[in-house]
């Protein structure tokens, strides 16, 4: 990327058709599961944010990538996790 995005979709449109479709799935994803989340950049990367940071994603030469951007966000992903797990056992 040459330019620094400004938008998601300035991200978007810099990174080969491959990764922009995975991608842009993402952040379909995302948005499904945190509808007001704003969409911003952040670190160079696309992120959401709702209350601070929630998450980020980008891509590099050789792959994609997903970042969660707060404690918060890997605490509650843990204990859904747990409970996933203690109810199934």
């Amino acid at each position: 990327m040459k330019t620094k995005p400004g938008t998601i979709d300035e991200y978007l449109a810099a990174v080969s058709d491959d990764k922009r479709a995975a991608l842009e799935k993402l952040r379909k994803t995302i948005r499904a599961a945190a509808p007001q989340a704003e969409e911003c950049i952040s670190y160079q990367l696309a992120a959401f944010r709702q209350n601070g940071m929630l998450v980020a994603f980008g891509a590099t030469a050789n792959h994609c990538a997903f970042y969660l951007m707060s404690s918060s966000t890997v605490e509650a992903q843990i204990a859904e996790n747990v409970s996933r797990r203690s109810s199934s056992a």
